[in-house]
């Protein structure tokens, strides 16, 4: 992530499967908010109010003085862990369900994850 925030190419971290449906700029907007709240200093990072403020438009995302997050890494590896584990998750849940179907109480496995929703000022009516 900070490697793109670097390059200015924040945006190549926006999800695929909307298909370049979104607002770029907001896109990044959100993106520079996630790295301030994870600066390595408390007193680098925004209040939850200015937070609220950036998202909102009513303030303006001032990244000048953004130091690299010192925990870049460690989220990532979390986030690979976390993947397989939604795999096996998944795969356990399916096979699960898949020979409860019989019975009379069935056991199901929620998997959810966060998402960001962005605007979107594509023209659908064509």
């Amino acid at each position: 992530t900070w490697e793109l925030y670097e390059r200015k190419e924040l945006v190549a971290l926006v999800d695929t499967s909307l298909n370049g449906e979104f607002d770029a700029e907001q896109a990044v907007k959100f993106l520079k908010i996630g790295l301030l709240c994870t600066q390595e200093s408390p007193k680098c990072r925004p209040s939850m109010s200015t937070v609220v403020k950036m998202l909102t438009g009513e303030m303006e995302v001032d990244d000048s003085k953004m130091t690299k997050p010192a925990l870049i890494s460690d989220f990532m590896d979390l986030k690979v862990r976390h993947k397989q584990e939604s795999i096996i998750d998944t795969r356990t849940s399916s096979s699960y369900n898949t020979s409860s179907s019989t019975s009379e109480h069935q056991d199901t496995t929620i998997i959810s994850a966060a998402t960001s929703t962005f605007t979107t000022q594509h023209d659908h009516s064509m």
